[in-house]
Order: C-alpha cells, then sequence, then structure tokens
C-alpha cells in the first residue's frame, strides 16, 4: 500500500479580491504568481482553488516545469484586499505578499511561463482562425491584439517612461504579440536588476510593485489561453468524441490521474483505500477521451431508498461543457424513486439546484477523520 505523509500537503494560501471585474471574486495563489481564478461569490472562489492548481500542475508538466507546491492540501485564504472603483476606473488589489522584493530566479520562472503561454495561445489562435467568435466575444487575432496592448501598458506601470518601440499597427497579431512579449521580458529584467524591490503608485492612485506586474502579466496570459482552450473545445464539440461507461474501473491510476487535475491530492494518497471506495460504490458513471478518463462520478446507496451522489469530477480541461450535468442526470435517471443527496463545495449549490436538489435543514453530518499516518 503506497500513502502520503499528511505533512507532506501544502496549504494553497489565497488572496481573495472581492469586487475584481466589475463585481466578480477573485482568488489569487499567492505561491503561484500568476495562477488565478474567478466566480460570482467569494465562496465559490475558494472552491475552485484546487482546480485552478490542478490545471497549473498540469499544464506546467506538459512543458517541462517542475511543480513548486507539493501535495495540494487544504485552500487557507490569507488575505483579502477588495478592488475599487473611482470614477469607473478600477484598480486591484495588491497583497502584502506583492511587497517582498523579487529574487531574480523568480523573475526568469515567470518568463519562461509567459513565453510557454505564448506559444501554446499561437497554436491555439492558428485552430480558432476558420472558427467565428462568439457573439460578443473577440476573435482569435484580436485576443492576442488585446494581449499585446496590455502587455504595454503593464510595462509602464512602474516606469511611466518606459516606451515600446515597435510599431503598433502589426497587421500579423502573432507577429505582434511576439514583439511586445520580447520587449516586456526585456523591460521585466531592466526593472529587476534597478530595484527588486521597486513600487509606484500610478496616475490613476494604483499601487504597483515588480512581484503584482509579474503576477499581473503572467494571470492576463493564461487566462486568456484558458478562455481560448475552452472556445475551441465548443468550436470541435469536443463532448461528441467521449466514451461514455458505467463499468466498473479495471484499475484506479485513470481515476488518481483526474483527481490531481482538480487538486484533490488527498483522495489519491492512498490507492488501495480508493479503489475499495470504488469498489463498494453503488453505480458510477465515466467519460474517456481515448485511455483518458476527463469525468466521473458515482453514486452510494441501497439502490431503493436513499443514495448519495459522491466525487463529482470534471478535469479543468473539460469544464464548462455540460459533463458534470450529464453524470448527475445519468445516475438519478436511473432510480427516479430514490431520495439522492449530494454535498456541495460553498457557493456552487446554485449549480445543483437545476437538477432538483434543494437545501436540507434536517441533514446532519460527522465530518471524515483522518486515519492516522
Amino acid at each position: 500500500m503506497t500513502t502520503v505523509a499528511r505533512e507532506a500537503f501544502q496549504p494553497l494560501r489565497l488572496g481573495l479580491e472581492p469586487g475584481y471585474d466589475g463585481g466578480r471574486a477573485g482568488a489569487w495563489l499567492l505561491d503561484l504568481p500568476g495562477a488565478f481564478g474567478w466566480a460570482a461569490s467569494e465562496d465559490a472562489a475558494v472552491s475552485q482553488a484546487p482546480s485552478v492548481a490542478g490545471w497549473w500542475r498540469e499544464w506546467l508538466a506538459r512543458h517541462g516545469e517542475p511543480w513548486p507546491l507539493g501535495w495540494i492540501g487544504s485552500v487557507v485564504v490569507t488575505e483579502t484586499v477588495p478592488a475599487t472603483v473611482d470614477d469607473g476606473y478600477e484598480r486591484n488589489a495588491i497583497f502584502a505578499h506583492d511587497d517582498s522584493p523579487m529574487a531574480a530566479d523568480g523573475v526568469e520562472t515567470a518568463i519562461r511561463r509567459l513565453e510557454a503561454a505564448r506559444r501554446d495561445l499561437l497554436e491555439l489562435t492558428g485552430r480558432l482562425a476558420i472558427v467565428d467568435a462568439p457573439e460578443g466575444e473577440r476573435a482569435a487575432d484580436d485576443v492576442l491584439r488585446h494581449l499585446a496592448g496590455s502587455e504595454v501598458w503593464l510595462g509602464s506601470r512602474l516606469d511611466p517612461a518606459a516606451r515600446y518601440p515597435g510599431r503598433t499597427d502589426e497587421p500579423d497579431a502573432g507577429v505582434h504579440l511576439a514583439a511586445t512579449r520580447a520587449w516586456a521580458l526585456e523591460n521585466l529584467r531592466r526593472l529587476h536588476a534597478a530595484d527588486p524591490a521597486v513600487r509606484r503608485v500610478d496616475g490613476k492612485g494604483e499601487n504597483w510593485t515588480l512581484a503584482k506586474v509579474v503576477r499581473r502579466y503572467v494571470y492576463h496570459s493564461v487566462d486568456h489561453l484558458r478562455e481560448l482552450d475552452r472556445r475551441l473545445a465548443r468550436a470541435e464539440d469536443r463532448p461528441a468524441r467521449l466514451r461514455w461507461s458505467d463499468e466498473r474501473l479495471t484499475h484506479v491510476a485513470p481515476l488518481v490521474r483526474l483527481l490531481r487535475s482538480v487538486g484533490w491530492d488527498r483522495r489519491t494518497r492512498d490507492p488501495d483505500r480508493l479503489a475499495t471506495a470504488i469498489r463498494n460504490s453503488q453505480a458510477l458513471v465515466s467519460a474517456w477521451d481515448g485511455d483518458e478518463l476527463v469525468a466521473f462520478a458515482r453514486e452510494l446507496g441501497d439502490g431503493v431508498f436513499n443514495a448519495v451522489i459522491s466525487m463529482v469530477v470534471v478535469d479543468p480541461r473539460w469544464q464548462g461543457l455540460g459533463l458534470a450535468g450529464r453524470m448527475v442526470e445519468t445516475l438519478m435517471t436511473a432510480r427516479p424513486t430514490v431520495r439522492f443527496a449530494l454535498n456541495a463545495a460553498g457557493g456552487v449549490g446554485v449549480y445543483y439546484e437545476r437538477f432538483g436538489f434543494e437545501p436540507d435543514a434536517s441533514a446532519m453530518i460527522r465530518p471524515r477523520r483522518e486515519r492516522a499516518v
């Protein structure tokens, strides 16, 4: 039996930014500059943080980058700093974490990630070139132009004299982003060499440090990368290529990968225990992209009166495509007379209301007691 010591789990430290982007709740993973998620409420933003971390872990692995945070543990909100709005201009949060002088290796790590994101963006925009943008959204090339313009703007937050020397009317969006990105990276290195603890208040009254500039550079590039990846998933109708199954898993390795993709590392620390839990399930539903498990849910119960839907999990790259809802409906449709229950993470209960679930004040829960390891 393989187990992971409890001490090996590292809390995800979050900085919350209520009021982000016109009223959303933003959640920044403070120990992974640029890793960010948002939701309609603070509870939901906190709940999705492990999934954000899981996406990042797999993305870094695809680019040969080490994962710096160890096994993903509990979520801890260490700071809450609201965005402020003055005359329609939103000033974004600066956290105490942003006040630390940036180490040279931190800047270089961010630069590698920015370049990896740029390569991925170019690959996605190439595939999206023949796809019309959804109504009300930018075309893929316009996303690249928006990124390029934002990076020039970010480059002047700490040095108002910094000026991008290239042409702003470059017809090729990919070439334009490559040029602005090269300037931005050179500028970051210059700023760090001059003063790793540089701080400035800009003309709109927003506070900036080098650490804040770096995390917003990385976040903005990766956020649009994920946006275009979701757009391509819909354009390609990726769910149509999935193989759905209600069969038992022959081994748990695919499920371990899936659980880690959403940061549920604690469920994977003892594969034998996980295998027993799955074997004792009443029913299962899973979705496969080739040999890769991308969605999974299970039912626990007696098959007649009561049941619990448990472990509804969808790979972050497949979220937002209706897979979770299809699994929940599949499990419940098979047993129309059964009373179903489930545990909803903070802030996401409203999602399950569409399937007929409602809060139940009579429920009593004894929290799981972790075994000594």
